[in-house]
């Protein structure tokens, strides 16, 4: 053994002789318990993401009684994730005396009322669909003015009344 050992070679012998005991299990029986366990986690569900709305492009021109404009609006889902909307309202803004107003809610009308307009939402294929985030759709509003009033309407030629698309 004192042989074995004293040459490279018969250290490597050893060593793998040792190893292969050890791994092997050396023809030793062993003996072991099975159990169970269990853990709990939680994951983190994130929330709805607010939707922006914007105004793409306007086009038609409104008169008492005929004619229409039409605007189009951009909406983004500002989500992380797929959302669907399923409502939209659009209405024509007033102040406090039921006065349209123009550039944004700065500006009332005095004398241009706000009932004697209507906007109405052309069929939207977007409504209640999943929209990816950060994906952006349009939604077009008419924008009218019936000819149901007997009123002097002057005051709203060369107006610009601000239209709101709500969605939900």
């Amino acid at each position: 053994m004192r042989k074995l050992l004293s040459s490279r070679r018969g250290r490597i012998l050893v060593v793998l002789a040792v190893v292969g005991i050890v791994f092997g299990g050396g023809g030793a029986a062993f003996a072991y318990f099975t159990s169970t366990g269990s853990g709990t986690g939680s994951a983190t569900v994130g929330t709805a993401g607010t939707w922006n709305v914007t105004q793409a492009s306007t086009s038609g021109t409104i008169y008492p009684g005929s004619g229409s404009s039409t605007i189009v609006f951009n909406v983004k889902n500002n989500s992380n994730g797929d959302q669907s909307y399923a409502t939209e309202t659009a209405t024509v803004n007033s102040d406090s005396n039921g006065y349209v107003t123009t550039g944004s809610g700065n500006t009332s009308v005095t004398g241009c009322k706000a009932s004697w307009f209507s906007a109405s939402i052309s069929p939207d294929s977007n409504k209640g669909t999943n929209i990816a985030s950060n994906a952006t759709v349009q939604v077009s509003v008419q924008v009218s003015m019936p000819a149901d009033s007997a009123d002097n309407q002057n005051a709203c030629q060369g107006q610009s009344p601000d239209v709101t698309l709500n969605i939900g």
